[in-house]
C-alpha cells in the first residue's frame, strides 16, 4: 500500500464512521469504520426462500444441501463512493480500498459466526463452508437442523437454495469459412479501424467474462490470455486451463471482443486487449452459486477492467438479487457490461440485471446491449424496453449481431457465422477497452456515458426501446469522453464542479 493510500484509508476511516440503521439492530464492529447498511430483521421462517422454507421445515434426514447464506451487515457502497469523491482518489487507489473495504465488512461480520460453523462441522451438521466478499455471503453445506439453526442467528439475513435456470444464450446459423472481407461489415460499422489507426486497439486493458468458459487454444484468443495466476478460474475445479462449453458461448464473445489471429485476421474491437475468463454459467444454465463464486473470484483476484455478461436471469422482470455484487464491481471499477436478450420483439422483454438501476455511484444503470442488422434495423428477438425497474429505455445502445463471423472451439481454427445480443455485448466491450486504453483514468460511469452518447441514433429521434441511444460508434465515443475529462479537467482547475 502506497503512502497515499494509507492516507486514504485513515482518512476514510474517520470520514465515514457510522451507526448501524436502527437503534435495537445488534451491535456490529465494522459500524464503526464503515458505512454499513442492516438488513431489516425477519422472522427465522421469512428469512428463507420459499422453496428452501419447504424443504428444511418439511424434511427429516440429514441429506446436506449447498445454501447462500447472506448476512445483515452489507458495506454501503454508495456512501464509501462518496467519501472517495470527496477525498479525489485515483482510480487504482478507489479499486483497491473498495476491495479492501468490502473485504473488511464480511471478515469482521463472518467472523461471528465462526464458532457455530465449526460446532456444526465437528457435529456432522455441516460438512463445509466458505466466505465471500464481493457480497458478504457464505456457501454453506448444511443439514435441514443447521439450516434451521442459521436462520435463527442474528447475523444472518436470509438463505437460499442452490439454483439453476436456462441461461440466454447466442444462437448461429452455421459454421463458416472465412475472410477479411467477409466479417469487416461488424467493424465497419462501429468504426473500429478508425480508431485502430489513432492507435488505440485496447493494449494495455484485461477484458473478463463470466460464461461457460472459453478456449485459450483457438487461434483468435491465444495470443492474448492473460495468464499466469489470476485469469482463469472454474469453480468445479475440472480445469485447470481454460475450456469452453460444446455450445462455444464464451469463446464466440470474447473473440468479438479482442480476437485476432496470426496471419492479421482481426475479429476483436480491441484486438491488444488481454482477457480473462470464469466458468460461471456452467453447461450454459444460469447457477446462483457458481455465479457467486466467479463474481467474488473476479473482484479479488481477476481485477478486470471490463467484464462481459452476456446471460440473464431466467425469469422476467425486475430481479434484484444480484444487484449488490454489480454495485461492489462497479465500486472496484471492474466495468460490468450485459447482453440485452434475445426474447424480442415485444415491449418489456428486458432481463435483470441488464436492466439494473439506481447502480453504484448511485444513479447507474447498467449498460445493456441490444442488436442490430446489418441494414441497421434492429435485430428482429434482440430484447426491449421499457425497463421494469424503472420504466426507463432499455436497452442502452445496440450493437451488430448478426452474420457475425466469430471464433468456435471445436477446433484452433474453426469460425461460425454467430447471431445474438451476446454477440453484441462482446463488440460494445471490446470498445470499452479501447477508451480505456486512452483514458484509464476514467470511471466505469465516465465510460458508460461516453459509449452512449457516441452512439449513431437509430429508429425515431432520440433514445428509444429498440435501439436504446443507438448503434455504438467507437470514433464518436472516443471524442466524447475526452471532451468531457478536459472540461472536467478544466473545472477543477477553475475551481468548479461538474458531474455525469
Amino acid at each position: 500500500m502506497t503512502k497515499r493510500t494509507r492516507r486514504l484509508a485513515l482518512l476514510l476511516a474517520a470520514s465515514l464512521s457510522c451507526q448501524p440503521a436502527s437503534d435495537d439492530a445488534p451491535h456490529h464492529e465494522t459500524a464503526q469504520t464503515l458505512p454499513v447498511a442492516l438488513a431489516p430483521g425477519r422472522s427465522p421462517r421469512e428469512k428463507l426462500s420459499p422453496q428452501l422454507r419447504r424443504i428444511v421445515y418439511g424434511r427429516s434426514s440429514d441429506t446436506k444441501l449447498r445454501v447462500l447464506v447472506d448476512l445483515s451487515v452489507q458495506l454501503d457502497l454508495h456512501k464509501l463512493g462518496e467519501a472517495l469523491r470527496e477525498q479525489q482518489a485515483g482510480k487504482r487507489e478507489r479499486r483497491r480500498i473498495a476491495v479492501d473495504a468490502l473485504r473488511q465488512v464480511a471478515e469482521q461480520s463472518q467472523r461471528r459466526l465462526e464458532p457455530f460453523l465449526e460446532e456444526g462441522r465437528r457435529g456432522g451438521s455441516i460438512d463445509s463452508y466458505r466466505s465471500f466478499t464481493v457480497v458478504n455471503r457464505l456457501l454453506v453445506s448444511a443439514s435441514p437442523a443447521a439450516i434451521r439453526a442459521l436462520a435463527e442467528r442474528d447475523e444472518v439475513a436470509a438463505i437460499e437454495e442452490e439454483s439453476t435456470g436456462e441461461a440466454l444464450v447466442l444462437t448461429s446459423t452455421s459454421r463458416a469459412s472465412h475472410s477479411q472481407d467477409e466479417q469487416s461489415w461488424a467493424l465497419r460499422a462501429i468504426g473500429a479501424q478508425a480508431v485502430w489507426r489513432r492507435g488505440w486497439d485496447g493494449r494495455g486493458v484485461v477484458v473478463g467474462i463470466i460464461d461457460a468458459g472459453a478456449s485459450a487454444s483457438h487461434e483468435q484468443l491465444r495470443g492474448n490470455f492473460r495468464g499466469g495466476t489470476g485469469s482463469w478460474y472454474d469453480p468445479t475445479g475440472v480445469d485447470a486451463t481454460p475450456q469452453d462449453a460444446l455450445t462455444g458461448h464464451g469463446t464466440t464473445i470474447l473473440s468479438v471482443a479482442v480476437g485476432q489471429n496470426l496471419d492479421g485476421l482481426i475479429l476483436g474491437t480491441a484486438p491488444q486487449a488481454e482477457w480473462i475468463a470464469c466458468a460461471g454459467i456452467p453447461d450454459g444454465r444460469y447457477n446462483n452459486i457458481a455465479f457467486t463464486e466467479c463474481a467474488d473470484w473476479m473482484l479479488n483476484e481477476g481485477q478486470p477492467d471490463v467484464l462481459i455478461n452476456a446471460w440473464l436471469l431466467p425469469d422476467e422482470g425486475c430481479l434484484r438479487p444480484l444487484q449488490r455484487i454489480v454495485d461492489a464491481w462497479r465500486a472496484a471499477e471492474i466495468l460490468p457490461i450485459f447482453a440485452a436478450g434475445n426474447e424480442g420483439p415485444e415491449a418489456g422483454t428486458d432481463r435483470s440485471p441488464a436492466n439494473y438501476v439506481g447502480l453504484y455511484p448511485g444513479d447507474g444503470t447498467a449498460l445493456s446491449v441490444g442488436g442490430v442488422v446489418e441494414s441497421g434495423r434492429a435485430l428482429a428477438n434482440s430484447g426491449r424496453g421499457p425497463n421494469s425497474c424503472d420504466g426507463s429505455t432499455y436497452p442502452s445502445l445496440v450493437a451488430p449481431a448478426e452474420d457475425v463471423l466469430a471464433a468456435f472451439p471445436l477446433t484452433p481454427t474453426a469460425y461460425k457465422w454467430a447471431k445474438g445480443t451476446s454477440v453484441a455485448a462482446g463488440f460494445v466491450a471490446g470498445a470499452a477497452a479501447v477508451l480505456l486504453q486512452a483514458y484509464p483514468e476514467a470511471a466505469v460511469s465516465e465510460v458508460e456515458a461516453a459509449l452512449r452518447s457516441g452512439a449513431i441514433d437509430l429508429g425515431p429521434a432520440g433514445p428509444d426501446n429498440a435501439y436504446g441511444h443507438g448503434q455504438l460508434y467507437l470514433p464518436a465515443a472516443l471524442d466524447s469522453l475526452g471532451r468531457f475529462l478536459r472540461n472536467e479537467r478544466s473545472n477543477k482547475d477553475s475551481g468548479t464542479a461538474s458531474g455525469r
